[in-house]
């Protein structure tokens, strides 16, 4: 199998040429998708929605000009929950894209397209080129939507298969907060999909600070958990951490069983998982495993099941920690030494493991077979985050009928 990363150009002479090509490709389609009506309205209702559910989204929106009949199904919140279930779970090749982050001066989105066996995978090259907030963070993706956030505040909801881009409101403070208590800019974050109440959430863990009266230190508080619900298009204020910790941002999208996670620690020691669970809108402190003090460690998922990876630099080994329900760490083994890595960044699908080596590089591990696939594509800094690019049809302008929708996590 060959593999191989491609970074989008769209300047000059490439870029001229790039747009031929994207004609020639819906022209194309265009003629394919006349020929395919003569046969196709000939079915029974219910066998188009079947045959339709089970095509990319990018088809589906040309197909949504074919008639009325097929606007109406493709428009329809039970094909968009049938969408999602029966296309994703029945074609594996929406994780062959991924989405890279790097820091050049902040925190910019890099659009990379993975080729599997030469076979190129077709991303909306022209939406995520045309991302209406520029040098953002990414969460996700969650049902093919993706939360964004930027330093200066600005907090949105995107779908980029749609070209869809929701700006949050602002997020409100700890009720009662006293006006010389401060908000930090920094902070982690999570989004999920709760399937109880049928709602996207955003949660976002802000620390907070009491400017000392003789100017001498600001007294750290506990971090805040505020959580977005887009049904209600609000943010609400579900209590502090009970510790002033440092929170690590993730680098790959954690969301398992219903729950988001994120490492931290308090004064450089005294170590704990954060845990949000969608549905109950609480959160959980956790110790995490007794070890030796790893010189990088990061979250990821492995056979469906939050780990802990965790690297040695003087040793180079490599240890992979499962955690159970219950709270309790296992060693899963040790691989190694890797004497050119640098750190593990997450996770990729059929377990497969992210790690960056030290000159940049950027490649995927099989733990099981130890096989590494260099992909060719190296970042000038510490990866920031890789994530999947999952497309879908979920609206989010219509709080009502996204929530709806039926998820089906990656």
């Amino acid at each position: 199998m060959a593999l191989s990363l491609r970074r989008y150009s769209w300047s000059g002479e490439t870029g001229h040429l790039a747009q031929l090509l994207k004609q020639r490709i819906k022209f194309g389609k265009q003629r394919s998708m006349l020929i395919a009506m003569g046969k196709i309205n000939d079915l029974p209702e219910s066998l188009i929605i079947e045959i339709l559910s089970r095509l990319p989204v990018k088809d589906l929106l040309q197909f949504k000009s074919v008639c009325k009949s097929w606007y109406a199904i493709i428009s329809s919140p039970n094909f968009v929950s049938n969408h999602l279930s029966n296309y994703y779970n029945n074609n594996d090749d929406w994780r062959g894209c991924l989405l890279v982050q790097d820091f050049i001066t902040h925190a910019e989105i890099e659009l990379v397209e993975l080729l599997v066996d030469e076979t190129p995978q077709v991303l909306a090259s022209d939406n995520l080129h045309g991302m209406p907030m520029r040098c953002s963070f990414l969460c996700g993706p969650c049902d093919g939507l993706y939360y964004v956030y930027q330093y200066d505040g600005r907090r949105a909801l995107w779908n980029p298969a749609i070209n869809e881009f929701k700006l949050l409101p602002d997020i409100i403070c700890k009720p009662d907060l006293p006006t010389h208590f401060t908000y930090s800019s920094y902070e982690v974050f999570g989004f999920g999909f709760d399937h109880v109440s049928r709602d996207y959430k955003v949660v976002v863990m802000k620390g907070y600070w009491e400017v000392n009266p003789n100017n001498k230190s600001d007294l750290n508080h506990p971090v805040s958990v505020l959580v977005y619900s887009l049904r209600t298009e609000s943010w609400r204020y579900c209590g502090d951490l009970s510790k002033a910790y440092d929170l690590e941002m993730n680098y790959c999208y954690i969301y398992v069983n219903e729950c988001c996670y994120w490492l931290g620690s308090q004064d450089y020691s005294s170590e704990v998982m954060i845990s949000f669970d969608m549905t109950s809108d609480s959160f959980k402190e956790f110790n995490i495993p007794d070890y030796a003090q790893p010189s990088f460690k990061c979250l990821a998922v492995y056979d469906d099941s939050l780990v802990l990876l965790s690297l040695h630099e003087t040793k180079k080994n490599f240890d992979i920690w499962t955690w159970s329900e219950g709270g309790c760490w296992t060693k899963k083994f040790t691989l190694g030494p890797l004497p050119d890595v640098w750190i593990p960044v997450g996770h990729w699908k059929c377990n497969m493991l992210i790690l960056q080596c030290e000159d940049g590089t950027i490649f995927l591990f099989d733990p099981d077979t130890q096989e590494r696939k260099d992909l060719g594509f190296k970042i000038s800094t510490m990866c920031r985050g890789v994530f999947a690019y999952m497309e879908s049809l979920v609206s989010i302008k219509d709080k009502t009928e996204a929530g709806q929708r039926q998820s089906q996590h990656n």
